[in-house]
């Protein structure tokens, strides 16, 4: 795993109080990680706040995967 994709899964093993093996880049937020729809929220503004970047309603709700999350916030960072 590369900073942007370590430091993702720091956000969600910390917020969801996991194991950091049990967080993957194939991990799915609800099925895997059983992500209710205020902890996406939580890591919406984890994610702002940790990169300084913005994030719009939809952009990681609609996600399935750690790995899209991470692709999202490597495209912000490239911006």
């Amino acid at each position: 795993m590369d900073e942007v994709a370590e430091k993702v899964r720091n956000i969600l093993v910390e917020s969801l109080t996991l194991e950091p093996e049990e967080v993957t880049l194939e991990s799915n937020l609800r099925t895997d990680l059983e992500m209710d729809s205020t902890e996406v929220v939580e890591l919406v503004v984890a994610l702002e706040q940790d990169f300084d970047i913005k994030i719009s309603d939809g952009e990681i709700t609609n996600r399935q995967s750690v790995g899209e999350v991470v692709k999202i916030v490597r495209g912000k960072l490239a911006k």
